[in-house]
């Protein structure tokens, strides 16, 4: 009785496996190759951080953070402006910056 059992399952984990790895290979799964669009920016403003929507002049929020005072490569990076993909990064972002 346990050799039976023991064969019927080794059967069982043979043909699940087989399964499985004619699945992986068989399926044609393509990389998503979307453009990531920059959702706000992230720079100097009057001498202070804000963001910005890509497409517009003025910022949507300005932040009481004194760009002077901050370290000369995020001086840097913030007058070249800061591309940011979603609100999470943009929430790390500012974080970064003392928000």
């Amino acid at each position: 009785m346990k050799k039976i059992f023991f064969v019927l399952c080794t059967l069982f984990c043979t043909a699940l496996i087989s399964v499985s790895i004619y699945t992986m290979k068989n399926t044609d799964v393509q990389p998503i190759d979307q453009p990531t669009q920059t959702a706000y920016i992230v720079k100097e403003y009057g001498g202070k951080v804000a963001v910005f929507n890509p497409d517009e002049t003025q910022p949507m929020a300005v932040y009481e953070v004194y760009v002077h005072l901050l370290p000369e490569n995020d001086i840097e990076l913030l007058r070249k402006g800061i591309p940011v993909d979603d609100d999470y990064t943009l929430l790390k972002t500012l974080e970064n910056f003392g928000l």
